[in-house]
């Protein structure tokens, strides 16, 4: 018993290693939507060919809109780019929790910004853009043939080590819009 033991725990201690590290060095995108799990190589394929960015440098999952499982992720710190189904931005639509997208948007598009997602800084007193809605009519949802209920909304944690890689995205985003 003791044999199979010490013959156990190192190769559980090595699997577990090893699946934990998988894609700790991938930039995670998390989309909360009607989006189905299928469309995640085309989303992937489209985000790669868009930024010039090679496909194992990323990683796309596609979840089913259930604040559930958007708490998980966020408690768990998992996700550089999230895009939200707009009703569960009343679960993560925090300021203090988010990065700022301004650097994303010209001024034309931050006027188009709802003031829903735009919040006052409190230490600068200044307006910023927390988040960025997506709607039918965007080109991002028409080269996937996708049509939602309700829009998308794009937020950045802040604890996102990937900013740059997400404001990249989302420049692309909106500069195809």
């Amino acid at each position: 018993m003791k044999g199979l033991l010490k013959f156990l725990i190192p190769i559980i201690f090595i699997v577990t290693i090893i699946g934990c590290s998988n894609n700790e060095d991938k930039i995670e995108l998390l989309f909360f939507s009607e989006i189905q799990a299928t469309m995640q190589e085309e989303i992937e394929d489209m985000i790669s060919n868009a930024i010039s960015v090679e496909k194992d440098e990323f990683i796309v999952n596609i979840h089913p809109v259930t604040y559930e499982r958007l708490i998980v992720e966020i408690a768990s710190h998992n996700g550089d780019l999230l895009f939200l189904d707009e009703e569960l931005m009343s679960a993560a639509y925090d300021p203090d929790g988010l990065y700022r997208l301004d650097e994303a948007l010209d001024d034309a598009w931050f006027a188009l910004v709802p003031d829903k997602y735009k919040a006052i800084d409190s230490e600068t007193g200044e307006l910023h853009v927390y988040a960025l809605p997506l709607n039918n009519e965007s080109p991002f949802l028409q080269t996937l043939g996708v049509e939602l209920e309700a829009p998308l909304v794009a937020i950045i944690p802040v604890y996102s080590d990937n900013k740059a890689f997400s404001i990249k995205l989302l420049k692309y985003i909106i500069e195809n819009n």
